[in-house]
């Protein structure tokens, strides 16, 4: 049972601490805390200050940790975020374990503070097997930094999967509003790979920055219109289930050790749910064989 992700600004992370551990008994040691340092969608509407997001989310990191080693005596802290003044939480671990920490990061800030902190790594925006490389190699040399082992940790990726029965139908199917859409949810560096400029600017950083109650619909719909096919294309893995496990594979050559397959196939056609489901079982049967 995981979460992917919460964020340390609407939640306090005692709460998080709290909240984890007893998911983690409930579940027998099968909770997993996936974290990151939010969306300004799900925060600057509602009054909460999205500044200084990374630094927060690091010493949030540290406090769970702390509370998380007070089952038997009060804690301290007094830090830039947060305040713990003889703090405790009094549920102790699972059989001897602690619900494990998957970071959602994408920068170097945030990689380092992955290694330094986190028992897994949850990124969700497109990256090329080189480019998921590199960034393991920026967490793994901040684990190696910090004295941690990194043989344990979970390097993972949340894969916006199409799946059809060629690859010459999954272009069809992705050639879609609601894809053009979600291409204009990505990172602009995802649409430079393909020489295109994103019409928030390159500076944008995706679902970071996308608030779309303060766009107006209009606008946002003269962009779909003008959202290139070869975004959509970088922005979706997509084809046969066969044509995915081998993409999956290619990850899992640098390093990839979890995959999670957010099926974008029903969000174009509801119809599709039956015979997306069946090809995600035929690749876990494939990863699992291979």
């Amino acid at each position: 049972l995981g979460v992917g992700v919460t964020d340390a600004i609407r939640h306090h992370p005692a709460q998080l601490a709290q909240s984890a551990l007893t998911l983690h008994h409930l579940s027998r040691g099968r909770f997993v805390l996936g974290i990151g340092a939010g969306e300004r969608e799900s925060i600057e509407p509602y009054g909460l200050s999205y500044e200084g997001q990374a630094s927060r989310l690091e010493e949030a990191l540290y406090v769970i940790r702390l509370l998380w080693g007070s089952r038997d005596r009060y804690v301290s802290h007094e830090g830039r975020f947060f305040r713990l003044d003889r703090a405790i939480v009094g549920l102790g671990p699972y059989r001897r374990t602690f619900p494990p920490i998957w970071v959602a990061a994408h920068r170097p800030r945030t990689l380092r503070i992955a290694g330094r902190f986190g028992d897994g790594w949850y990124p969700t925006h497109q990256m090329e097997p080189d480019e998921y490389a590199d960034a393991l190699g920026t967490i793994r040399r901040a684990a190696e930094d910090a004295g941690r082992r990194f043989r344990r940790f979970t390097p993972s990726y949340d894969m916006r999967v199409l799946f059809a029965d060629s690859h010459e139908e999954a272009h069809r199917v992705l050639d879609s509003p609601v894809l053009r859409l979600g291409a204009l949810i990505v990172p602009s560096d995802v649409w430079s790979k393909v020489g295109a400029a994103h019409p928030m600017g390159e500076r944008f950083r995706g679902v970071q920055d996308w608030v779309p109650s303060r766009l107006d619909p209009g606008q946002i719909d003269k962009w779909m219109e003008g959202v290139p096919f070869e975004v959509v294309h970088q922005a979706f893995d997509h084809g046969t289930w066969r044509q995915i496990a081998t993409r999956i594979l290619s990850y899992r050559a640098v390093g990839l050790r979890h995959a999670v397959l957010a099926q974008v196939g029903p969000l174009v056609d509801p119809r599709r749910v039956p015979s997306s489901f069946r090809d995600a079982v035929r690749v876990i049967r494939a990863l699992r064989s291979a």
